[in-house]
C-alpha cells in the first residue's frame, strides 16, 4: 500500500516539462519505428548484451515507466517520450544515437539536466591504490548505466509493440 501511495505522489509531482503532447500522429511514430527505430533498438540491445556479457544486472532501485494495457495511443507516445528522456539523460555513448532518433521521431525534446559547477578546491595526490578503486568504481557505474539502458530498451520495445497493436485494431 505505501508503495502505491509513493508512486501516485511521484506521478503528481512529475514536472510538466517531462510530459510532451506530440503533435505528430501516432501512425507516423509507428511508421518511423518500422522503418528506422526498430533496427536501431535491436542493434543497441545487441551492443549492450555484448558489453554486459560477463556481468549480471542487479535489481534497479528506480524502475523506468512501462506502457500498460489500458493506455491509449497518446499515452503510449508520452511514455515513450519519458523513457527516451531517461535514456538520453543517462548520457551513455551506446544509446546516444538511438535517443536522438527517437526524440526526432516523436518530435518531443527532453529537458536538459542542470550541469554541476566544477569543484576545484581539493587537489590531493592520487595513490596507485586509489587509482585502482576509481577504475573499479567507473567500471561498475558504467555497468549500472548499461543495465538501466537494457531495461529501458525492453520497455520501449513493449511500448512500440503496444502502439502497433492499438493502431491495428
Amino acid at each position: 500500500m505505501p508503495l502505491l501511495c509513493i508512486r501516485l505522489l511521484a506521478l503528481l509531482l512529475l514536472p510538466l516539462s517531462q510530459s510532451c503532447e506530440s503533435q505528430r500522429p501516432p501512425t507516423e511514430v509507428r511508421d518511423d519505428y518500422m522503418a528506422i527505430v526498430q533496427t536501431l533498438l535491436i542493434k543497441t540491445e545487441e551492443n549492450i548484451a555484448t558489453l554486459l556479457q560477463n556481468s549480471t544486472c542487479p535489481e534497479l532501485r528506480h524502475r523506468p515507466q512501462r506502457c500498460s494495457g489500458s493506455q491509449n495511443q497518446q499515452d503510449v507516445v508520452s511514455t515513450l517520450h519519458t523513457l527516451n528522456c531517461e535514456m538520453k539523460n543517462s548520457k551513455s555513448a551506446v544509446t546516444e544515437k538511438l535517443a536522438r532518433d527517437i526524440g526526432q521521431s516523436i518530435r518531443c525534446s527532453c529537458p536538459e539536466r542542470p550541469t554541476k559547477t566544477p569543484n576545484v578546491t581539493s587537489k590531493r595526490k592520487r595513490s596507485a591504490k586509489g587509482e585502482g578503486r576509481r577504475k573499479e568504481h567507473r567500471k561498475s557505474k558504467r555497468e549500472r548505466k548499461l543495465c538501466k539502458a537494457k531495461v529501458i530498451l525492453s520497455h520501449m520495445t513493449e511500448c512500440y509493440e503496444m502502439l502497433n497493436f492499438i493502431l491495428e485494431t
